[in-house]
């Protein structure tokens, strides 16, 4: 019967003291017998065997030496590489039963090691991606580990590792650090603390934070975890639609407590006066018209903003266009002792887009300039195809779209000799109610949304404007259309923040 292989180690360490055993005991029986009675066969077999145990044992165990050694360097490399390294096994004894043990031990260990490689793996990307920043800290308050957007929302230096340093690194506010100390004072399984900080940094920032303790067992805090939520959008989209709402109020109030006031006085007995009658039912009437072109800009402003407003594709000759605005506000123009010029080439090619979305642009164009030029002045309408033109924009925006090498505009200009306009207050005339001059926009019936219309229908058809403007030397608003548009016409897809 074979011999099992559990045993084979003890067998040959119990084998080969037993073989030196029998060994000196046939020595000592060949030297008890008489001399005459000694067989030479005893002697020479007992010192066979006396020589063969040593030897055996030395080869045995040289033997079980290397397999020992394979076993120690099999554990030395195994941190050192990145896949499980490879051991023989030699025989199927104890020592094999240990060397393929710890084969099977270490194969499980790096593929445990890999999918816990993999989850970190993924569980940096989601950090990474998250919009919100993170940022865990230890008991002490050491950072441990932030992602990008916490290194934003501070304005961390990228290339600096800021593990190991304290989170006073990241921000001083003392609402921070109240936060830490209510939820160091939480229980394991409390909900989060929660709060907001207002940081005073190049531009002001408003952070929702939520804090919580990490319990490994349990009950021992072994750090705490940060999220920090820009609020800086949402505060300035709530100051715009506080604004846009109370610009709102303003401008409908003015123009109804005009109305109100009048008509009370005609029913108050002002109708005996004809002369006095008529001239408060003019005022009535202008009032009203300046309130129904708010209320039409306000509808046109909000449609754009919510991408309600459907574009058509036309095919829109420059030179009609301006003819046709420059009929509408002719008299206007008269009126003021305004000359209009127009330099469009009848050659210039045909546009693809709104027509009277883009007669409305030119409209408020020229109708602001007409507006703001003194008696005596002129507002000269141009048109010519460039290519590539510098795009950027002195808007609220600041860049219009990048153009491409080659590609062909079509840049309308309106040109005006009035009064100017300050550099400084050029980037913000296309927000909504923006005016600057207030009192005399308002008593030129001005609503303070033209440019802000005008600034969503030329992006809507994928152009841009750039504005220029020098004090008492007059004002150019530079209108830029793509010649060829293979795009639908779309407007933009914005959140708007009009009040519903």
């Amino acid at each position: 019967m074979p011999m099992r292989w559990r045993s084979r180690v003890l067998f040959f360490i119990v084998f080969f003291p037993a073989l030196a055993v029998v060994a000196l005991a046939g020595i000592l029986a060949f030297y008890a017998l008489p001399p005459s009675h000694r067989p030479v066969l005893l002697w020479a077999s007992a010192l066979l065997l006396g020589l063969a145990a040593p030897v055996s044992a030395f080869f045995f165990g040289l033997r079980l030496q290397r397999r020992f050694q394979g076993l120690r360097e099999f554990i030395a490399i195994v941190p050192q590489r990145d896949f499980p390294p490879s051991l023989p096994v030699w025989d199927e004894d104890e020592v094999g039963a240990l060397e393929r043990g710890l084969q099977q031990l270490v194969s499980q260990q790096y593929e445990r090691m890999h999918i816990l490689q993999g989850e970190r793996k993924k569980l940096e990307v989601v950090l990474q991606s998250m919009a919100e920043g993170v940022v865990v800290i230890d008991p002490i308050g050491n950072i441990v580990l932030y992602n990008r957007a916490a290194q934003e929302l501070f304005s961390l230096r990228p290339t600096q590792d800021w593990r190991g340093k304290p989170l006073q690194a990241l921000s001083r506010h003392p609402q921070l650090q109240e936060l830490l100390r209510r939820v160091a004072n939480k229980r394991p399984g409390d909900p989060p603390v929660t709060g907001e900080l207002e940081l005073d940094s190049k531009e002001q920032r408003y952070l929702a934070v939520s804090t919580m303790q990490i319990c490994e067992d349990g009950a021992t805090v072994s750090g705490y975890v940060l999220v920090f939520h820009d609020l800086t959008q949402l505060r300035r989209l709530e100051s715009v639609r506080a604004d846009f709402v109370a610009n709102v109020s303003h401008e409908l109030r003015t123009p109804l407590t005009a109305i109100k006031g009048y008509a009370e006085t005609l029913l108050n007995g002002g109708l005996k006066d004809l002369d006095t009658a008529r001239r408060f039912l003019a005022i009535i009437d202008r009032h009203s018209e300046r309130l129904t072109r708010l209320i039409e800009d306000l509808l046109t402003f909000s449609n754009l903003e919510l991408g309600k407003t459907e574009l058509r594709r036309d095919e829109v000759t420059l030179a009609e266009l301006v003819d046709e605005v420059f009929e509408v506000v002719k008299d206007k123009a008269e009126r003021r002792g305004v000359a209009l010029v127009q330099e469009c080439p009848a050659e210039l090619p045909v546009i693809s887009g709104d027509s009277d979305r883009l007669h409305q642009v030119v409209m408020n164009l020229v109708d602001n300039a007409v507006k703001y030029t003194p008696r005596g002045g002129k507002v000269t309408v141009t048109a010519k195809t460039v290519h590539s033109p510098q795009s950027k924009v002195h808007s609220q925006e600041g860049i219009g779209p990048e153009a491409q090498p080659g590609e062909e505009w079509v840049e309308v200009a309106v040109v005006d000799t009035g009064c100017g306009i300050p550099e400084s207050e050029i980037p913000r005339l296309t927000q909504s109610f923006y005016r600057v001059d207030k009192a005399r926009s308002r008593e030129l019936g001005g609503t303070g949304l033209g440019l802000a219309i005008v600034k969503h229908i030329v992006q809507a058809h994928g152009g841009f404007l750039r504005i220029e403007s020098q004090i008492n030397q007059g004002t150019t608003v530079h209108l830029f259309l793509p010649l060829h548009t293979h795009a639908p016409l779309a407007t933009e897809q914005t959140e708007a923040w009009l009040p519903s």
